[in-house]
């Protein structure tokens, strides 16, 4: 029995799977896409297999960032692997990164920011360097006030008496040492030695004039009184007195205003607390200051006067029952009716033998004198 060849038998035909009006593949699903017609793209018309095109340059890149956007990392310095770079990144053209509006330029404000006047204006001293910062290419300009030869303000003076005659400033400019020069040494006849210990000033006065004692004891107050009005008048006053890493009270002078009305007079107590003197007091206080205090301590209260100096002290009775510490009140509450108030507390070197006994304080009174 025969058989007819293979090559001779008829062929069946395979109906389309897309239907009627697709395209025909012999029954099969394409596994790769039909290739795009040039000749199609070429006259502007897209083949309709053809997938759509990602531009290479993105057409948002030439147009500012907006306000509120998140703001781009910085980038690094070290240049990425072309591994780590994603495929979709597009690079910029080297022509582009030549124009400062192409598309590789940073987006960034076209106005530089403006910052307050205020900020310049900043106080730097005399040899202070000056480092420069670098910045990127899209960075503010970093605006840097020119060194000045000015010196800095001092805003804290402090003044130390130290022993029987020596006198420490700390944190004082030069015009103001060449002003203590002028109006305060020559006050003292025996004369002033100085010497500078790094950034302190130590003035030494010939003849003890802080011992409280001698025939000079009423230069030396008008001495004190007379720094306190320099000081006032160059607007530094009297703020407190600490001993922190002192042994000696230190006192604590800050700038303000000037004050060219205030006077300011001394007074100091005695040891048992019982007896005041004013020392050259105001005019008014010298005539009321008594019969006030008789008021509050009515019969208790004897007055006398020295050279320029008005003693009150409470009278010596038996069952005389006033306690140092009233007879204080009294004499602070007098003094702030006639318009002055306890401004500071000068100490001063202990007396008795050798400095060994206890150290009195001066009180420094400040007010305004009344009107003529």
């Amino acid at each position: 029995m025969s058989y007819p060849p293979y090559w001779a038998q008829q062929m069946y035909g395979q109906q389309a799977m897309m239907g009627q009006g697709g395209p025909s593949n012999n029954g099969y699903v394409p596994l790769y896409a039909t290739a795009p017609n040039p000749y199609a793209a070429a006259a502007g018309t897209p083949f309709p297999g053809q997938p759509t095109q990602i531009p290479f340059i993105p057409p948002t890149a030439m147009f500012e960032t907006p306000p509120g956007a998140d703001a781009q990392p910085l980038q690094s310095k070290t240049r990425p692997k072309r591994s780590q770079r994603a495929a979709s990144t597009p690079l910029p053209l080297k022509s582009a990164l030549k124009k400062p509006g192409g598309a590789g330029a940073t987006p960034g404000p076209t106005v530089p920011i403006q910052l307050p006047e205020s900020s310049f204006q900043v106080k730097r001293r005399t040899n202070s360097k000056i480092k420069r910062e670098r910045s990127g290419p899209a960075a503010v300009p970093n605006h840097t006030a020119e060194p000045t030869t000015m010196e800095e303000p001092c805003y804290h003076m402090f003044v130390t008496f130290k022993g029987d005659s020596e006198l420490l400033f700390e944190n004082t400019l030069e015009n103001a040492r060449k002003e203590i020069e002028r109006k305060i040494f020559p006050l003292w006849r025996h004369g002033v030695e100085t010497q500078f210990r790094g950034a302190d000033w130590i003035l030494r006065f010939r003849n003890a004039p802080w011992n409280m004692n001698g025939p000079e004891v009423t230069v030396a107050w008008k001495l004190i009184s007379a720094l306190f009005t320099l000081f006032a008048e160059r607007g530094f006053q009297f703020m407190t007195s600490t001993k922190c890493t002192t042994t000696q009270p230190r006192l604590v002078f800050q700038s303000s205003q000037a004050d060219r009305l205030s006077v300011f007079f001394l007074a100091y107590l005695s040891r048992g607390g019982r007896r005041i003197s004013l020392i050259h007091p105001p005019y008014h206080i010298a005539a009321a200051f008594a019969s006030r205090l008789r008021v509050f301590l009515p019969s208790q209260i004897d007055e006398s006067h020295e050279t320029d100096i008005l003693v009150v002290e409470i009278k010596r009775e038996i069952g005389t029952a006033v306690k140092a510490s009233h007879f204080l009140m009294q004499i602070l509450k007098v003094l702030m009716e006639l318009g002055f108030n306890l401004n500071a507390t000068v100490p001063m070197a202990r007396g008795g033998p050798l400095g060994l006994g206890s150290r009195r304080e001066l009180l420094v009174f400040k007010g305004l004198l009344p009107p003529p």
